[in-house]
């Protein structure tokens, strides 16, 4: 977990530019999300409005279905192993009803609907103190804001009255649409193998890290050209085997991609503008985080506008792989591995991320935090002013042994870097003399070699650190780093 951050304005950026309906060339040309395939000619053919739990339980084991084209409102489903579900490029999985039968109620409108309270889970923000509450209300298609009390309704917001059994609105719901969530998830199950293919998953009230296409309980789940938008949790969750290919995944309530587990690919995927009702980031929140996993590969995919991190694998991740992906205008940490192990990050592309302002050394485009035998190597660095492009942080976390995680052995080399304020890059530490960690930036085999650093004449003073002390250029190759490095003056 990282340390709290301070809140920017980003939900509302969010929330503003919210689109709906659209796809993006990835990589070597493949589309990210749906496509206009057709189902396999095989494939159980399912109508809109048809139940397509029971279609699925009476077909069995390895059967293939066909989604329609339409709307498939308010279903949920738990896949069989083997089953494979197809959509025709219009097909769209809605976890919300329609709104009805509102009535003036003094300056608000209301509806009678009995809803039971779901359990919060997350940490919000304060200025989103409902972020973690999965009930949502979209009007025509846009989330309304949450408020704890009919008191506090305006213009764009929503109240739910569980006692009363009403649902009120600060807008007039006159010949709008009207939706609410309630349905937790459209897929979910422990089955093995399963395929989700060419299908638009929207409006679940998914809970705070589960997704609206939750595969974490799952084997070797592949879900592939699908969109995910406007669910209240994760857009997908992954697990073991997990393989995620050429989606969309966007204007998530909490995250884009959640999960753990082994052997995960995450590739040629458009993950953007996630974190939406302002979860606290700094907890969990952003485009992609992956915990407690062992070889995990993100590959290929853009990831940007999200409010918090990138890419980001956490707890005890071991053998991931970050290549050839853009990150760019993220919130915070563009490529952030955090109190883990073993990984590659290379030939990535980051711009301009770390936009909050969370101070100190934490807004960069690639961190690691109290991380070992890490190679940063061949990425191109556009670092946004006041951020910082390559950054190694000790903070003398321990792990559920009480023993101390190491930031040592990290080798970062050969990245292009080009910064649009003054130099920042290095390695640091907060432990106080004593701990263990006091010295592990430059005693624990960490270097930084042969790195390009492009900084306008007029940037003001670099900050180039290493362990507790703070310098310029000739300081740092005076501590031994970056004796092939370059520092260019733009």
């Amino acid at each position: 977990m990282m340390a709290r951050a301070p809140e920017g304005a980003a939900r509302k950026c969010l929330l503003g530019a919210l689109v709906l309906g659209s796809a993006l060339l990835i990589g070597d040309g493949a589309l990210a999300g749906v496509d206009d395939s057709r189902c396999p000619s095989n494939a159980i053919v399912i109508e809109p409005g048809t139940l397509i739990q029971a279609v699925a339980d009476r077909a069995g084991v390895g059967a293939s279905f066909c989604l329609k084209n339409g709307t498939h409102r308010a279903q949920a489903v738990r896949p069989l192993p083997k089953q494979q579900f197809y959509g025709e490029g219009r097909t769209v999985l809605n976890g919300s009803r329609l709104l009805t039968g509102f009535r003036r109620e003094e300056n608000f409108w209301a509806v009678n609907i009995r809803l039971q309270p779901s359990r919060k889970h997350g940490e919000c923000l304060p200025s989103a103190p409902t972020c973690n509450q999965p009930e949502a209300l979209f009007v025509d298609d846009r989330p309304l804001t949450r408020v704890g009390s009919k008191t506090a309704l305006t213009g764009g917001k929503f109240f739910i009255d569980y006692a009363g059994g009403k649902v009120y609105l600060g807008d007039d719901p006159v010949k709008r649409k009207i939706e609410l969530t309630v349905a937790s998830f459209a897929f979910e199950s422990t089955a093995n193998d399963v395929l989700i293919r060419n299908i638009t998953v929207e409006k679940f009230a998914s809970a705070a890290q589960k997704g609206a296409i939750h595969a974490r309980e799952g084997t070797r789940w592949i879900i592939e050209n699908c969109e995910a938008r406007l669910n209240s949790g994760a857009g997908l969750s992954v697990g073991n085997g997990s393989r995620v290919h050429n989606c969309d995944v966007h204007h998530n309530g909490q995250i884009g991609i959640e999960g753990n587990g082994n052997d995960i690919l995450i590739e040629r995927s458009r993950i953007w503008a996630n974190n939406i009702y302002g979860f606290d980031a700094t907890w969990e929140a952003g485009g992609v985080k992956i915990a407690l996993s062992d070889g995990v590969t993100f590959r290929g995919n853009h990831v940007y506008g999200n409010d918090g991190p990138g890419l980001w694998c956490d707890i005890d991740c071991r053998n991931v792989l970050y290549e050839e992906n853009l990150v760019e205008n993220n919130q915070d940490v563009g490529i952030f591995h955090e109190i883990s192990f073993k990984a590659v990050i290379r030939n990535n592309v980051l711009r301009r991320n770390g936009l909050g302002d969370r101070g100190w050394f934490w807004g960069a485009d690639i961190l690691l935090a109290a991380s070992e035998n890490v190679v940063v190597t061949d990425n191109t660095l556009t670092v946004a002013p006041e951020r910082c492009g390559i950054i190694l942080i000790d903070q003398g976390r321990r792990n559920s042994d009480g023993k101390l995680y190491k930031t040592r052995n990290n080798i970062v080399r050969s990245n292009n870097m080009t910064f649009e304020g003054a130099a920042c890059a290095g390695g640091t530490s907060d432990t106080k003399p004593g701990s263990e960690n006091f010295s592990i930036i430059t005693d624990g085999g960490n270097l930084f070699d042969g790195n390009t650093y492009r900084v306008p004449e007029q940037a003001g003073p670099a900050r180039f650190v290493w362990g507790q002390d703070v310098g310029d250029w000739g300081e740092f190759q005076r501590r031994g780093l970056e004796r092939s490095g370059r520092l260019i003056f733009l």
